[in-house]
């Protein structure tokens, strides 16, 4: 029997995250890429929002989510599924395949409203069937990238890997791993999103490194609505973007934001959202940011 043969018998247990599913994957060879290089396409429901997702499973990214059941980043669906509510607004920047996309749209339900950006003309495709087969009319597609100015920057695309793309400088050791680079626009969010949105705004920001230049470039919005706030904070690529950890701390302190850590912690058989303030500087992968003057602390309170 071949090895990923034998990993689809524990999916009923990957699926329910039973104790050491984790460890059980690992064993089994989830992890080893070279196992899944002529892996089939699948198409399944999500369990958290129910709409369909294709994943091309010889790539790690969609294998976990086809394995799980859901987008392998627990955290932060955990926190949309407690804090979106039906008729807000959310908005995906550094959409992707759309994963958190299709979670927003779930939660916003019909009433509310969806934007989300991804540059990369590959993935956008991906993105904008998943959207079109789920028949998801309260979201917008915007195939574009977002900074603080409108300009011409290069994507450089990263291995084979759809995920794998930044407008920053590569690493010197990844270069041998570019695959594709485009030149594209960028633009200044505030010149692309309405002026009014419905319901409490939430902007998801996860952009490689870039994550000051779309803040800035999102000035107006942020000034007018106060939305809530989640940013990747990843020191290396925050310094590839010529930035750093300090620099957008001191942005949305700026702004009158307090940061939050993102986490998950276990109880029982299951994992439960968990907010927390970062003590000595240090930061989880996915940050909070919260403004005084919006009302999401009501949803949250049990959570802090």
């Amino acid at each position: 029997m071949k090895a990923t043969q034998l990993i689809y018998m524990i999916l009923p247990y990957t699926r329910r995250e039973l104790p050491g599913w984790g460890k059980l994957f690992e064993k089994l060879g989830g992890y080893q890429s070279e196992l899944w290089k002529n892996a089939p396409t699948r198409t399944i429901r999500g369990k958290f929002h129910q709409y369909l997702m294709t994943l091309d499973i010889s790539c790690w990214h969609e294998r976990m989510t086809y394995f799980l059941g859901r987008y392998y980043e627990l955290d932060l669906q955990l926190f949309m599924i407690e804090a979106v509510k039906p008729g807000d607004s959310f908005i995906d920047i550094g959409a992707n395949l759309g994963m958190l996309t299709l979670m927003a749209a779930r939660c916003v339900t019909p009433t509310g409203t969806v934007h989300s950006f991804e540059p990369n003309p590959v993935v956008f495709k991906r993105l904008q069937a998943a959207v079109t087969n789920n028949e998801l009319h309260q979201v917008t597609l915007h195939n574009c990238g977002l900074a603080d100015r409108q300009s011409e920057m290069t994507l450089t695309l990263v291995n084979e890997e759809l995920g794998m793309g930044t407008f920053t400088e590569v690493a010197q050791k990844d270069k041998p791993l570019i695959s594709n680079q485009y030149q594209l626009t960028v633009y200044r969010g505030d010149e692309i999103l309405p002026e009014e949105l419905p319901g409490i705004t939430f902007i998801k920001i996860d952009v490689e490194g870039l994550e000051p230049l779309v803040i800035r470039g999102l000035d107006r919005t942020i000034q007018r609505l106060h939305p809530v706030i989640m940013t990747e904070v990843v020191p290396q690529h925050l310094e590839r973007g010529g930035s750093s950890v300090q620099e957008l701390c001191e942005i949305m302190q700026s702004y009158g934001y307090q940061p939050f850590n993102i986490s998950t912690k276990r109880s029982g058989w299951r994992h439960h959202l968990q907010l927390t303030h970062p003590t000595d500087n240090k930061m989880t992968e996915n940050v909070l940011w919260l403004h005084p003057e919006n009302n999401l602390s009501s949803r949250l309170e049990k959570y802090f």
